[in-house]
């Protein structure tokens, strides 16, 4: 009889986990579209901020979201939509081996879409080549001999302007010159953790490449240093390798610092920082150029009821910290400067850098926060606050004050920048001609 109870309760425990499973309410993509959409309107600091029609693109996503059964087919379109914006610090997870690599962490070759004929073409890709401007010192790509001026042919077997397509969820024509290149270099990283198929040509020769992941090289620095120190005769020099995010950065630099004190001036590298970081690690470095308080950053938060364009501006300052450097520093930043990259490489310059050196930043956008986002089991991460250099231009819109046309590597696989910051050290007499004999690379 025991047996026959426990039977019966066993099948209608069966029964009734089959019925909670019937009664589980299929997933509403309309929903989280509603929530992800409402979240980006009330956090987003940089959401109008573009060329964009932004009523338009959610509209014609959310259309498409609507229709999404899974929360991976959520995320996924939601991607799409997201990368409309051009914006690295805008990302919706979790991630899963069929998503792109996080640009620029997982990024070694920065390229552009260049006009190579003035012929009129009513389709646009006709009269466009995606050209390799800059390749990430010690990556994959510098390894394998790529170098700028070879053009790209295919990646991982797409031609470049259907990788494009891929990365937007859209037709080609109807992305801004700003979104094809962005997408050019988010599909150049490749998918997380993946080998990468390229096909690259230079001088009618073309070249089948297979490279390493992209996170593998930037992956093996979390065991190493936090950063390098180096000597060029009379010059110090310090290179952050990827650690603005790392506790012990500050106290590795000041320990760097010390034993540069007799050079005669200093080159502080960031172009390997597209993790970014934090104001914790940043600005007790900051404070050895600081001789006072001073600001180095400003920026706004959004009060609840307040647009971002009417928010309070505020300042963020350094403080002097021990040993204070006394004479003239040079600021080499690229491609792979990220984030608190950046906000280090403008707060430098308000700091009284002799010179930024390098090409244009990667433009991620403010400082972030993660959302929850309930309805679609994912994460938003967004810029909730914008930033500004303190003469009051955008942080992400800030150049260099000596542009150079590659930050990391030239055609000939030099370091153009460096070998720029040391001649500008040179014209100011700062630096004896000795030093060009020195180990440069």
């Amino acid at each position: 009889m025991k047996k026959i109870l426990a039977l019966t309760l066993f099948f209608s425990g069966l029964l009734s986990g089959c019925g909670a499973a019937q009664k589980q309410a299929p997933f509403n993509g309309a929903e989280a579209w509603q929530e992800l959409e409402q979240a980006l309107r009330q956090h987003y600091a940089y959401l109008h901020r573009s060329d964009l029609d932004t009523d338009a693109l959610f509209q014609e996503f959310g259309a498409r979201a609507a229709k999404a059964t899974t929360p991976q087919m959520f995320a996924d379109i939601s991607q799409q939509f997201l990368r409309h914006f051009t914006d690295p610090h805008l990302n919706l997870g979790p991630y899963n081996s069929e998503d792109y690599s996080v640009y620029p962490t997982g990024s070694d070759i920065y390229a552009e879409f260049v006009l190579t004929s003035q012929a009129e073409s009513t389709n646009k890709s006709d009269t466009l080549k995606l050209m390799v401007l800059d390749v990430k010192a010690g990556s994959a790509a510098d390894i394998a001999g790529i170098r700028p001026g070879q053009e790209v042919l295919t990646i991982d077997g797409l031609s470049v302007k259907h990788a494009v397509e891929k990365v937007f969820g859209e037709h080609f024509g109807q992305l801004t010159a700003a979104q094809a290149n962005y997408g050019a270099n988010i599909s150049l990283g490749g998918f997380r953790n993946q080998p990468r198929q390229l096909t690259l040509r230079r001088d009618q020769h073309q070249q089948a490449l297979t490279l390493a992941a992209s996170y593998d090289a930037i992956n093996t620095l979390k065991d190493g240093a936090t950063v390098t120190v180096r000597q060029f005769g009379e010059v110090g020099y310090i290179r952050f390798n990827n650690s603005l995010g790392n506790n012990e950065t500050p106290d590795a630099f000041k320990a760097a610092l010390n034993q540069l004190l007799e050079s005669t001036s200093l080159i502080i590298d960031l172009r390997n920082t597209p993790s970014g970081g934090n104001t914790g690690v940043a600005e007790p470095i900051l404070g050895h150029f600081a001789q006072a308080k001073s600001p180095y950053q400003r920026y706004q938060v959004q009060q609840k009821g307040t647009p971002y364009s009417q928010a309070t501006m505020q300042t963020a300052y350094a403080t002097p910290t021990a040993p204070a450097y006394p004479h003239p520093f040079v600021v080499l930043a690229g491609h792979w400067t990220g984030s608190m990259g950046e906000g280090m490489t403008i707060g430098l310059d308000a700091l009284g850098a002799k010179a930024v050196v390098g090409t244009p930043m990667a433009k991620l956008l403010g400082g972030i926060k993660t959302i929850q986002l309930t309805k679609s089991q994912t994460w938003l991460e967004v810029g909730f606050e914008r930033l500004y250099h303190i003469n009051g231009i955008f942080r992400e819109d800030y150049r260099p004050t000596i542009l150079t046309q590659s930050a990391d590597r030239d055609p000939q696989g030099n370091d153009l920048a460096l070998t720029a910051a040391i001649n500008i050290l040179m014209a100011s007499g700062t630096l004896s001609t000795s030093a060009l004999h020195s180990e440069m690379h």
